[in-house]
């Protein structure tokens, strides 16, 4: 049996892997195109590193969920944080980079600030449904993350992501972080975790190329029909999508049963993911702007695209610094006393 505080550290240990891979994906995916190894990287991170982090999310958000009375000013902060973001993209993208195509509209969004705003919807839908039993809500919410992709509602207000997503926060929900960790702890479960994600990797590696072409249906954002790779059958959308689903908790749970108890140097990444969350995107816009990436080539022709990886992971270290913590924090402090203002008032 681990200590709470052991088990915490697991938790934001997976979370600090898990937002260095979100930051080194999308750095990665600049080059998906040209190189194959970008696109094996790409694929097996994205097979479970937002669905991991949503499900511990979904963990932790028992105390806002069921509290009385229900702690909305949790959900403004999030809101408050998704249309900061909207805007300084556009700021950066339409008047800095100079692309004057790209709009402001916070109803539409297909980007990195999704995850705020499905994390504010998600702890709505979780306060009306707290009393509801797993054994419904679940199998429901999978149900309609599988016909999510027969429809068309895509990115608006971040339907689509926040209906195929759900599944993993509400199981998180559902689950105690005790429980979870004691279960982990299995020394058969690491054996079976360690061989499962090198297995799952060898598979990618060798099958990358007909794999790729399912890479739309990971994003949860597109319907099955801009999915090229196609099982042949009816309804063989919701069958890849269900077959994703179980490879990335298989993966999910690997991750967990092998991560560290023990706080170590990088879990402060975990405990400051959402700073690193919110800068990273702005300054990787800034850093291709300025074709940062062809002085490199020039200089370390032969690896420069590792070290070009290993800058992002450099910044993702950076943004887990305690300055981008304290801007984070007063915004959500700013958040938190306007809505303790109104209650006084009332």
């Amino acid at each position: 049996m681990t200590s709470s505080k052991q088990r915490i550290f697991i938790f934001d240990n997976v979370k600090a892997l898990l937002i260095v891979l979100v930051v080194l994906g999308h750095a990665a995916d600049y080059y998906t195109d040209q190189f194959e190894s970008m696109r094996i990287f790409f694929f097996y991170v994205y097979l479970f590193h937002m669905p991991l982090f949503i499900f511990l999310a979904g963990l932790f958000s028992k105390s806002t969920i069921l509290k009385d009375p229900f702690r909305i000013e949790k959900v403004a902060n999030f809101l408050v944080l998704y249309f900061i973001m909207e805007i300084l993209f556009y700021l950066i993208i339409h008047f800095w980079l100079g692309r004057e195509t790209y709009t402001f509209n916070p109803f539409v969004e297909n980007g990195v600030p999704w995850f705020m705003f499905a994390m504010a919807v998600w702890l709505c839908i979780g306060r009306l449904i707290r009393k509801v039993p797993a054994y419904i809500a679940i199998p429901v919410s999978i149900i309609l993350a599988l016909a999510v992709g027969y429809t068309n509602v895509s990115d608006f207000l971040v339907a689509s992501r926040i209906i195929t997503f759900f599944p993993f926060f509400i199981i998180g929900y559902y689950l105690k972080p005790s429980d979870l960790a004691n279960a982990l702890q299995s020394p058969q479960l690491k054996i079976v975790s360690a061989l499962s994600l090198v297995l799952i990797a060898i598979t990618i590696y060798f099958n990358i190329d007909t794999l790729y072409d399912m890479r739309n249906l990971l994003s949860g954002r597109n319907p099955y029909d801009k999915v090229r790779m196609d099982l042949g059958i009816p309804g063989s959308g919701a069958v890849m999508r269900l077959l994703i689903m179980v490879i990335t908790t298989c993966m999910s749970i690997a991750i967990l049963a092998l991560m560290t108890q023990k706080r170590t140097w990088f879990t402060v990444l975990g405990e400051r993911s959402l700073a690193i969350y919110f800068f990273h995107r702005p300054i990787m816009f800034l850093y291709h702007h300025y074709n940062v990436n062809e002085t490199l080539e020039n200089i370390f022709p032969h690896s420069w695209l590792w070290i070009y990886l290993g800058i992002f992971l450099i910044i993702a270290i950076l943004l887990a610094g305690k300055p981008f913590e304290f801007i984070l924090m007063k915004l959500q402090e700013a958040v938190d006393k306007l809505f303790k203002h109104r209650q006084l008032s009332k």
